[in-house]
Formats: structure tokens, C-alpha cells, sequence
């Protein structure tokens, strides 16, 4: 009886450590390498090559098609997952191959661009896009509420709102995630899941006080979206009805369809235009930058390349050694 129990207590761990190792990537990378991996066998199959293991000489080949409509960073992702498909199969893959190594550093200087970077959502934005807003509805109110989240918290679209209905309580902004301090004209956002933050070690919390511009006053807005459509504290942060919710889809086309009626061209922005342009007025407005890195929840100095410094800004660098010159 003993046994018995041992041993169906080691099957049990055996289920347990493979539900574990299902937990090594996130949801988003775990599509992407399968969508590597269907790329990589449809072009060997269509060539007949061999997918598993692959030939140095057939990856490098697939890189050269990979390279037609893509980047080397893509390249680069793709070739990780058809190698950790490999490892995870018991396949040896050619790492130290010379070919596939000149091939991807040919690559990559051949490939070489500047990256896209979306323009940045800042004040002077925002208040266009305000007059084309109509708070009067729930909708209207909710989705304002979290454009100003957004830009203010530095938030990336997942951040801020749920990607559809079927949604992990733990990992979005809930109505829970929002308090209001009445006294000090204050709204509270509590975050503790982001991109850079999947395994919890930090819960972050950001007071956002209110200001005298009634188109930018979070306070403002988020108490009267509270106060119109009470919520549980489950639900999504943004919530304007009944079971319904600012998602992915209505962030993101809406916040195409203010710009375009504001007079601006909405394929220039994004939803990632908040953080971008949080940031960059952050830093502007005398920020340092390890606060625009905290706030930001940056572990690293890639941020830096969110900055945006406008020609007024660039002309106030060259003043100030302008300056120190003349002073010599």
C-alpha cells in the first residue's frame, strides 16, 4: 500500500513539473515561437529538406528567405526558436556553425535601419484629442480615463487594458487597482504585473494628483466614471457597462478615429504613443532620469530611446554649450 502511494505520488510531481515547465514563457512568446516554427517547416517542406535537424546550410538558406520581409531582430527570434525547439526535441543544432554565424552577422549589417518609432502623445495632444471626445457617454468617459492612465502611469496598452473578455484577473488593471483619495484629490494605481515585471517582485504603486486643466484632470474624470458606473472590484479598471469594457480593440481604434477627427495623421501614433510621450514629457519637465526609469518600470537604459526631444529642446542643448563657450 505504501508503494502504491509513493509511487502515484511521483506521477503526480511528473504531471506537476510538466504543467511547470509549461510556465518558462509567456502567453505572446509562446505564440511567436510557434509561429516560428510553422514558418521553418512549411519552407522545408516545400523544399524538401529535413526540418528536424536542420543543416547549417538549410538554415542559413532560411534566413536569406526570412530576410526578404523582415528584420534582423525577427531573423534573429525565429533562428532562437527553431533552436530551442531543437534542445527541447533532443535534436543537436549547429551553434557553432561558421556559415550560419557570418550568415547572421552579415545579416545584421545588412539589415541595418533606423527602427519605427511611433511620435509621442503629449499634453499639448491630448487636449486636440479631448475636444473630440464626448464624456457625456460612459464609453467616451471610460476610454478617456484610460488615455490619461496611460500617459501619466507610462503604461503600455497591456498595462492599462484587457486584451478581450478572456481575461486573468491578476494580470490587468481591475477596478480593485483604483483608489481615490477625496481629501488629497488623489487617484491611487496599483500595479504589480507588467512586461518587465511578470514574475511580481515588485507591486508598484502610483499617486497621481489632480491638476487645474479639466481635460487632463485624472481626479477628475476617474471619479465621475466611478461614480456613473460602479463596478466590483474584479472588473476590468475601465468598465462603462454592464459586463462591458475598454479592450484592446476599442483602445486602440478609437484612439485612431480622435486623432483623425483632431486633425492629426493617426498612422503616425499608436497606443504605445502614451508611453512614449508620458516619458518624454516626464523628462522635459525636469525629471531625472532614474525617475523616469522607476516610473516607467525600465530595467534597463533601453528607455532612453523613448525619449523624445523636440527642435526647441535640441536648440536648448546647443544654448547651454552655446553658453559655456562664451564664458571660456
Amino acid at each position: 500500500m505504501t508503494f502504491l502511494l509513493i509511487v502515484e505520488y511521483l506521477e503526480q510531481l511528473q504531471q506537476q513539473n510538466i504543467c511547470t515547465q509549461g510556465y518558462r514563457f509567456a502567453d505572446s512568446t509562446r505564440k511567436n515561437y510557434l509561429s516560428y516554427l510553422r514558418s521553418w517547416f512549411f519552407f522545408s517542406i516545400f523544399f524538401g529538406l529535413c526540418a528536424m535537424p536542420a543543416s547549417e546550410d538549410s538554415l542559413c538558406w532560411f534566413m536569406e528567405l526570412m530576410a526578404v520581409t523582415s528584420g534582423y531582430e525577427h531573423c534573429k527570434n525565429t533562428l532562437g526558436g527553431i533552436k530551442y525547439a531543437h534542445a527541447a526535441l533532443g535534436f543537436s543544432f549547429p551553434s557553432s556553425s561558421f556559415s550560419l554565424d557570418c550568415t547572421m552577422q552579415g545579416l545584421k549589417r545588412r539589415l541595418a535601419r533606423t527602427p519605427y518609432q511611433v511620435l509621442p502623445i503629449d499634453p499639448r495632444v491630448l487636449k486636440l484629442m479631448y475636444e473630440k471626445i464626448d464624456t457625456r457617454k460612459n464609453e467616451d468617459l471610460a476610454l478617456w480615463c484610460s488615455f490619461l492612465v496611460a500617459f501619466f502611469c507610462l503604461f503600455r496598452k497591456s498595462n492599462t487594458v484587457p486584451k478581450d473578455s478572456n481575461f486573468d484577473v491578476s494580470k490587468i488593471l481591475t477596478r480593485g487597482n483604483i483608489g481615490l483619495d477625496e481629501e488629497k484629490r488623489t487617484v491611487y494605481i496599483y500595479c504589480g504585473f507588467s512586461k518587465t515585471n511578470q514574475y511580481r517582485k515588485k507591486d508598484m504603486v502610483i499617486p497621481i494628483p489632480s491638476n487645474n486643466d479639466p481635460c487632463l484632470d485624472l481626479f477628475r474624470h476617474m471619479s465621475l466614471l466611478l461614480k456613473r458606473v460602479p463596478a466590483p472590484p474584479h472588473a476590468p479598471a475601465f468598465t462603462y457597462n454592464k459586463g462591458r469594457f475598454i479592450n484592446y480593440t476599442q483602445f486602440t481604434a478609437r484612439l485612431k478615429t480622435v486623432l483623425g477627427k483632431a486633425g492629426l495623421n493617426p498612422d503616425l501614433f499608436s497606443g504605445h504613443s502614451f508611453r512614449r510621450g508620458g516619458a518624454s514629457f516626464l523628462f522635459s519637465s525636469g525629471a531625472s532620469q532614474l525617475m523616469v526609469q522607476i516610473l516607467g518600470g525600465w530595467s534597463s537604459l533601453v528607455y532612453t530611446r523613448y525619449l523624445y526631444m523636440s527642435e526647441q529642446d535640441r536648440l536648448e542643448a546647443q544654448l547651454l554649450m552655446a553658453k559655456a563657450i562664451n564664458t571660456m
